[in-house]
């Protein structure tokens, strides 16, 4: 189990080390957070590195980038010079033992009649599994001149999503489709069979944006996600899309919310958790109504499963300022996959209980946007609080 939550953060870090070199980046995070005050900001794991760079182990991933900025993103290159500035691969080692990589990739066009470096715009990138994750342009009131123009806003979404859809060779006609069926003024939601489809209209930094986030959702559970940003010309600032990283497993879900929390509270008997004395902390008293189950979903090797996120709430503060107890069970068997600890101040026991499974998280981000380097540590707080907490298996 710890190993698999180790690979779900490992992009998590990669985003952070890349940052500390971009400067500014956006991402999106999954809407779990563990109930807690005063977090602490637990200290990343240590051996995350940046190896020197290779240039044949990032020549695809440029290729792709390249291919963005060109043919998705129609930047007309006439009129700008166009430069790597910067590129790194974060390795899983020492992490884990598998092969994971993520390359992130800085661009800067330049236009060509003012070359002046702080007229720069900046294109960031993150690829995995050669496959394009997400890009942010920075700043966000950037105006790039491009090939294709648009009459209006809408037109330039479409435009967008067909040259999309030629790049990644994923159908975007439903998606298309029903975008025609909503007011981009207006924030909403609407659903046609599996899609689901959020809008949401506000502004960034005086910016007014149009945030769109196409959801595959199965059995009320929200799977792979493309996720797009559109300026007030219909120019997309930022893209998310985990469709091409990650398949979608069982989607079962045969363990209702009540049989979810009647599983947690039968169980909790068998957990416990080791203070630094060596004193073990047991026997924790919770009443029913003070659950708080939640569906969601974990990638374990690139699938997608759903699993109950159980929060008990304890009777009273338990030794470590524990208030809760996070019980994380399969939702196709029922079967416990590990226990954790909700604590106050950020106080999160790991210990070193034998665990195994899966990673908890979520694929689909929420549209909730982070820019600065603090802002993101703030987000792997979040993650953390899920991942690091998790103690041993259900016997």
């Amino acid at each position: 189990m710890k190993k698999q939550i180790i690979k779900k953060l490992v992009p998590l870090f990669a985003v952070l080390i890349a940052c500390s070199f971009f400067g500014a980046i956006s991402v999106s995070f999954a809407d779990q957070t563990v109930m807690a005050q005063d977090v602490f900001i637990p200290e990343p794991p240590t051996g995350l590195t940046t190896p020197p760079l290779d240039p044949s182990q990032t020549v695809a991933a440029q290729e792709k980038a390249l291919n963005i900025i060109r043919n998705v993103l129609s930047v007309d290159l006439t009129k700008y010079t166009l430069e790597l500035d910067s590129c790194s691969i974060m390795d899983a080692h020492p992490l884990t033992n598998d092969n994971r990589k993520i390359t992130t990739l800085r661009y800067l066009i330049t236009p060509v009649e003012n070359p002046d470096n702080e007229n720069s715009i900046r294109i960031y990138f993150n690829i995995e599994n050669n496959v394009v994750t997400s890009y942010y342009i920075s700043p966000v009131a950037s105006q790039i001149i491009t090939n294709t123009q648009y009459t209006n806003q809408r037109n330039a979404i479409t435009g967008f999503l067909e040259k999309y859809q030629a790049f990644t060779h994923i159908d975007s006609s439903n998606l298309i489709t029903m975008l025609n069926d909503v007011d981009l003024t207006q924030s909403s939601t609407i659903t046609h069979e599996n899609m689901k489809l959020v809008v949401s209209a506000d502004s960034l930094w005086g910016i007014r944006q149009i945030n769109l986030r196409w959801i595959y959702t199965v059995n009320g559970v929200d799977y792979n996600a493309l996720e797009i940003s559109v300026n007030a010309v219909g120019f997309v600032t930022y893209l998310y899309d985990d469709r091409a990283l990650y398949t979608i497993g069982n989607t079962s879900v045969n363990i209702s919310l009540e049989q979810a929390v009647d599983i947690a509270l039968a169980n909790l008997g068998s957990y416990s958790y080791a203070m630094p004395d060596g004193s073990v902390v047991r026997d924790f008293r919770v009443d029913r109504d003070a659950t708080l189950p939640v569906l969601c979903v974990v990638s374990v090797d690139y699938e997608l499963r759903p699993y109950w996120d159980v929060s008990l709430y304890l009777d009273e503060v338990y030794p470590g300022s524990v208030f809760g107890i996070k019980v994380f069970i399969w939702a196709d068997t029922g079967e416990i996959i590990s226990y954790g600890n909700m604590a106050m101040g950020g106080v999160y026991d790991t210990g070193d209980a034998a665990v195994s499974g899966a990673g908890l998280g979520s694929s689909s981000p929420d549209n909730t946007w982070v820019f600065v380097v603090a802002a993101i540590v703030a987000v792997a707080v979040a993650v953390l609080a899920i991942g690091l907490v998790v103690k041993k298996r259900h016997k």
